[in-house]
């Protein structure tokens, strides 16, 4: 039977980021406890597959071969134990990390680490967890709300802290979750007003008359299909199919993170005109198969290796866009939250969600296996309808070689 002992096990670089991993397995037997030695090599590709080392280029770093050699000996021994109570919250949360990231989407990982390690890690760290109070926690939580925190951070940073605490517990480093406490609630309301802001049809006519080209094509993309910026700009030209695009890929901080595998690559439907226009693009455009839909330069070296940046996106073209529109308050999100706001009014709960790819990852992966059912489409096709029902722009579908950028 195995036994769970506290251990970090030891590690010997041996070139080339590659490290020597060794720690030991404990068993209990009659004759009394086992200790049997145990080894593994550590690369940047094993890290990877624990989505660990992946925000950086060139060779694993000590820390992070640490941080996976503590996934190792959790997942070898069943229980990674913190070695006394006067543990650091720091040493915890990262723990945390270690066990939880390799669980998390790619659209939670780019935000939900950086999350931990700035506003909890960095107030908190150094506090030893078993001291940590429901009152001490509210005070911290307050002080968020006076700082102006959304209430999408106050309630990731909720989360974290009470799963951190929680593991803890678990560990046994405390009595009980103080943010769990029968007479001290945890309360939090943001005092930054929650931004409901979509587009009306009028406004998405107005601006896509703002556009051609390119950036016509993009912005159509966000309103009707509902995509998050990070999977739209790591398009490559071989996701697009004959009434579908696939998102197998994401792009966020710099790096490109597949989402799921070949095999379950989501597909999302698109209505024909915007098909059309798609496919237009893609005609009037050169480029290997696998080449970004949107490169971010001409130049054909950076063309390669770079999709367009979100941000460089929104501040270049969506804001001033924006402004000859007469429209305020506009980023990508906007676009998105358009999409739900207007697809749903077309369609049931159901096929929202679906257009939208806000179900269970689960769900969502078995339902867009299957082909896509025609209440989906025909909800597609009537907003997009309503996008174009007054006559077109003149400034629509230019997507001839002389709009190429």
């Amino acid at each position: 039977m195995v036994r769970a002992k506290y251990q970090r096990g030891s590690l010997k670089k041996i070139g080339n980021g590659q490290y020597v991993a060794r720690w030991r397995r404990y068993s209990a037997t009659p004759s009394g406890e086992k200790a049997t030695p145990r080894k593994k090599i550590i690369t940047k590709e094993l890290a990877a597959k624990y989505r660990i080392g992946q925000d950086y280029p060139g060779p694993l770093t000590k820390s992070d071969a640490q941080r996976l050699l503590d996934v190792l000996i959790s997942e070898d021994t069943g229980n990674y134990l913190a070695p006394d109570r006067a543990t650091a919250f720091e040493q915890l949360a990262r723990q945390y990390i270690s066990v939880k990231e390799p669980r998390w989407g790619v659209h939670a990982e780019a935000t939900t680490k950086s999350i931990i390690q700035k506003h909890l890690i960095g107030s908190l760290g150094q506090r030893r967890a078993d001291e940590l109070t429901a009152v001490e926690i509210q005070m911290f939580i307050n002080g968020l709300v006076r700082g102006g925190a959304s209430h999408s951070l106050l309630h990731k940073v909720v989360t974290h802290l009470r799963a951190i605490l929680d593991h803890a517990e678990e560990l046994k480093i405390i009595e009980r979750n103080p943010m769990r406490s029968r007479t001290v609630r945890i309360e939090y309301k943001s005092r930054k007003r929650k931004t409901e802001r979509y587009l009306s049809l009028e406004e998405c006519r107005t601006l896509l008359s703002m556009l051609v080209g390119r950036d016509h094509l993009i912005v159509r993309m966000f309103i009707q299909l509902g995509l998050r910026p990070e999977e739209l700009f790591a398009l490559r030209r071989n996701d697009i199919g004959a009434e579908f695009i696939r998102i197998d890929e994401a792009f966020t901080k710099g790096q490109i993170k597949e989402t799921k595998t070949e095999e379950s690559a989501v597909n999302v439907y698109v209505p024909p005109d915007l098909m059309a226009e798609l496919t237009a693009w893609v005609n009037s455009t050169s480029g290997e198969s696998d080449d970004w839909l949107f490169p971010a330069s001409r130049r054909r070296e950076s063309a390669t290796l770079y999709p367009i940046s979100q941000n460089n996106y929104r501040n270049r073209v969506l804001k001033p866009a924006a402004e000859k529109a007469g429209i305020s308050g506009l980023d990508l999100l906007t676009l998105r939250r358009t999409c739900a706001t207007h697809f749903g009014q077309k369609a049931n709960t159901k096929d929202t969600q679906a257009q939208m790819r806000h179900a269970d990852p689960q769900t969502t992966l078995k339902y867009y296996q299957q082909s896509i059912p025609e209440s989906v489409k025909n909800a597609a096709m009537a907003l997009e309808a309503e996008i174009l029902k007054k006559a077109k722009s003149p400034a629509k579908a230019k997507t001839s070689a002389k709009a190429v950028r």
